[in-house]
């Protein structure tokens, strides 16, 4: 870390890194590896700390129209994609990703991270790890005082290089690894990132435009509502029918 900085004064630098920075949208390529399917895709999508997310695929035109679109908000998560189905609907606190992959991430964390911030629990104890050469802060919570978050930093000692979640079982959930970073107004942000588990299989963004403190226009949040077939089955097919374009002049 910075020379005589300790541990509870490098805790307090990244907990309030980015702290201005309440939304942003942008354009991402999303790949992964060594999961149950392939992708290697384009998605617009738009965000509001810490709660709110949307996220769609664009076709090779670079418009909304495949069928994969994303949205969480403080209540509900909605999911709808080529790889499911049906539509899935859930409230925040649910495993969402553990259900879509192997990768334990909640949406409000990933949501944290796209904003150029770690997802840090209030009233975490910090220091630094004295077994490593490598400058790694632990971050634990409770009596007991098991390491939650691992943070590591790069030789520069200012950016975080990756950090890692772990269960209170001393597992790993997650590893988030931030291959480049940005500087967009001021604000340093993830322009590559890896997410990934204990097994290997993980999910690389690069990000290929960020546009931070986005002006949000009506509300991409809102999730659609159930539609129900003559069956009582619900279907969304509704929303990629429906003027695409309107959809993303609705984000944009």
């Amino acid at each position: 870390m910075r020379d005589g900085e300790t541990a509870a004064q490098c805790l307090q630098r990244i907990s309030e890194t980015n702290d201005l920075l309440v939304s942003c949208k942008g354009i991402a390529k999303v790949s992964t590896n060594g999961l149950a399917f392939n992708m290697n895709e384009r998605i617009a999508f738009i965000s509001q700390k810490s709660h709110q997310l949307r996220a769609e695929m664009l076709t090779p035109f670079g418009v909304i129209g495949s069928p994969f679109q994303f949205i969480c908000n403080k209540n509900k998560i909605y999911l709808n994609s080529r790889f499911l189905e049906k539509p899935y609907y859930s409230t925040t606190g649910a495993l969402l990703l553990s259900y879509m992959l192997p990768i334990q991430i909640q949406p409000h964390e990933f949501i944290t991270v796209l904003h150029g911030q770690l997802p840090i629990e209030s009233n975490m104890f910090a220091t630094f790890d004295p077994h490593s050469d490598q400058k790694i802060l632990l971050l634990s919570k409770g009596i007991i005082k098991k390491t939650r978050l691992k943070v590591m930093f790069d030789l520069s000692a200012i950016h975080v290089q990756s950090f890692e979640k772990y269960s209170h079982f001393n597992k790993l959930i997650y590893r988030i690894t931030f291959n480049q970073y940005q500087t967009n107004n001021h604000f340093s942000t993830p322009q590559s990132l890896t997410i990934s588990n204990a097994q290997d299989q993980f999910v690389t963004l690069d990000i290929q435009s960020y546009y931070p403190n986005c002006a949000i226009k009506k509300n991409p949040f809102q999730i659609p509502e159930p539609e129900y077939d003559e069956k009582g089955g619900f279907s969304c097919i509704t929303s990629w029918i429906f003027a695409p374009i309107q959809i993303l002049s609705s984000i944009f």
